[in-house]
Formats: structure tokens, sequence, C-alpha cells
């Protein structure tokens, strides 16, 4: 009897021991963290207004962005969220209530196994190269593949990853819009992505199409009378390949059809081809070159100023880190086949060239 209920004492205290220790017994903290970024331009053209996204000022210093997120996984489920405040924010969610918070990502996941997930919510896009977070990109000013792109979606995707591959499949209310109600439309987006990451490089094929996320027709009191009357279809590429343990390279192509409901001559079409270089001297330096070629010369009216032209912008960007501080001085000169830019005196010019002076930092 002594020996049974010793046996059952050294069971119960293994038990408690192993209840103790289980991890899965008691939800993870939440995971915070964050970035934010600042800049200084002096526009030698005198083009306060370019035609890329978050950098259009002269001889100012400019707050870009605070970003504050937060991320919980119990389980087979997760949340991240994604808040930003800024002017880079407020660009980025366009179409969005200008005194709503500005709702960067809201996401939802749950994990059916190792290799299938579902996401719903708002998460940004899977097209292009550049992302949105400055702190992200080597550049800090954008192209003009990431301007005239899409910039988030708000639906549902699938995921399933074997091995080296992945494959995305979505639905989404029309690009760049969080609530389906102010398009006026319940036309939906489709989008879609074959993925191939090895241990030196990855290269994506990446498609969106459905509703144009051009803003919707609007009245003097901001109540939405007319959907965007145009559909876009893009496709897209994107690879990066490590090129021994300083030089890297990456690639982005894209092309995308727009198609008018109303009227056919509106119709048209636009490509981009972007190389990103980079060269590391050390941990704390790196050199980042973008050189790209935006033809929008056959693009629809929607485009604005620089449809019926093309654009060879090239930008060089140095990265000096100091701890999560990172200085980025940056040289671009952007060259149009038309006068497409406008000086503060109403002039046309060809070329527009700036410096500029940014500053990231993460936590």
């Amino acid at each position: 009897m002594k020996k049974v209920i010793t046996i059952l004492l050294l069971a119960l205290t293994s038990s408690i021991s192993f209840a103790q220790d289980d991890s899965s017994a008691t939800p993870p903290a939440t995971t915070f963290g964050g970035s934010a970024d600042a800049y200084y331009k002096y526009d030698f053209s005198e083009i306060p207004v370019g035609y890329t996204s978050f950098t259009n000022t002269h001889n100012s210093f400019e707050l870009g962005m605070v970003s504050l997120e937060a991320s919980h996984k119990w389980k087979k489920a997760s949340v991240f969220v994604d808040l930003g405040f800024g002017g880079r924010a407020r660009e980025f969610t366009y179409n969005d209530n200008q005194y709503s918070f500005m709702i960067k990502q809201l996401t939802f996941t749950y994990e059916l196994s190792d290799s299938f997930k579902i996401t719903a919510g708002t998460f940004g896009t899977h097209v292009g190269y550049e992302l949105l977070d400055a702190v992200d990109n080597k550049n800090y000013s954008m192209s003009y593949a990431f301007t005239y792109g899409p910039f988030f979606n708000t639906g549902v995707k699938a995921q399933y990853t074997s091995g080296k591959f992945s494959f995305m499949a979505g639905v989404s209310n029309p690009t760049d819009f969080k609530s389906a109600m102010e398009t006026g439309t319940n036309a939906k987006t489709f989008i879609g992505q074959i993925g191939y990451v090895a241990d030196t490089g990855s290269a994506y094929f990446n498609v969106t199409t459905g509703k144009s996320n051009g803003s919707p027709i609007r009245n003097d009191e901001g109540d939405v009378i007319a959907p965007s009357d145009e559909d876009k279809t893009q496709f897209d590429f994107v690879a990066t390949k490590k090129l021994g343990d300083k030089f890297a390279l990456g690639f982005n192509g894209t092309y995308a059809v727009t198609n008018n409901n109303i009227d056919g001559d509106l119709d048209g079409d636009w490509f981009s081809l972007v190389l990103y270089p980079t060269y590391t001297f050390s941990p704390s330096l790196l050199l980042a070159y973008r050189l790209e070629y935006m033809d929008t010369k056959d693009a629809a009216p929607s485009a604005g100023a620089i449809a019926g032209s093309s654009i060879i912008g090239n930008t060089l960007s140095l990265n000096y880190k100091v701890g999560n501080l990172t200085i980025i001085p940056e040289f671009r000169i952007d060259s149009a086949s038309e006068d497409v830019f406008v000086t503060t005196d109403g002039a046309f010019k060809g070329v527009n060239t700036y410096a500029l002076v940014a500053a990231t930092y993460t936590f």
C-alpha cells in the first residue's frame, strides 16, 4: 500500500510540474513595437509637388509617420494591429475619413495547419517591392510603381506553403477601401500570388484585378453619388538576390491595364521597371541605388499629369545606422519625356532634382 501511495504521489507531482511547465496553459504576452520617421527636403527645381508619395514638399522640415504595432498569438489564432499617425499615414489611407484613426493594418489569422492559414481584415498589398513604413525601405522617397499601384486590401485571403513555394488567393473590397460602403458599389477585387523563397533570393508573381482604386464621385457634402468607373488589372513580378556578403539586387516589374466602363476611349495601360542594387560597406553603412523607368505613354487620363509621357528616376541613398536610428541622405533626379513637373511660379519642366535627409527609428 505504501508503494502504491508513493507512486500516486509521484504521478500527481509530475502532472502538476508538467502543467506548470506547459507554456500553452497560459496565453503569451502581447508584443508591442513601432517606428517613426522625419525628413528635410530641398527641391533644386522648386517643384514642391511631384508625382510620387510622401515627399511632396520643398525647403521644409517634415514629420513622416509614427507607427504603433501590437500582435498576439494564442494557439492557432493571432491578431495584428498596425496604427499610423502623420502625413505618410494620411496619404496611404487617402480614401478614409480624415478624422478617423489611421488603421494601416488590422488582421485576424487562423492557422488550419502548419502549411495553410486564412487571414481576414485590412492588410498591405502584396504587389510591388517597396513598403509603406520608411524603416522597411533603403530609399526614403518612393517609386512611381509604388505610388500608382495598390496600397492595401480589406477582405480575406488564404495562403498555402509547401517547402520553398507559397500560394495565396483572396477577395477584398475595391482596392484601397476599408469599407465597400464608401465606394458606392458591390464590386470586389481579386488577388493572388505565387512565391518562391530560397536561401539567397526570392521571387514572387502577383496579380490583382477589380474595381480601380480611384476615388468615387462625391457631391459638395462629401457623399458618394457614383462609384469609380474604372476596372484595373495589374500583373507584378518581384525578385531579390544576394550576390555575396556585400552586394544584393532587387527587381520589380509591373504592368497595369485600366478599362473604363463608360467610355472605352478612356482605356489605357502603363508599366514600370525598377532595379534596386545595394552595397553594404559595414553593418552600419549601406549604399542603395534605385533606377526606374515608368512608361505612361498609353495610360488612361486617370493617371493624371504624367499620362502620355515616360519618366526615368535615379535615386541614390546612403543608410547610416546608429543602433535603431538610421540616417538617410538622399539625392534624386527624375527626367520626363514631357514637361510634366510644375514649379512654384507655374512654369513647366521636364526634370525634377532634389535632395533630402531623413531619419528613421524602430522601437
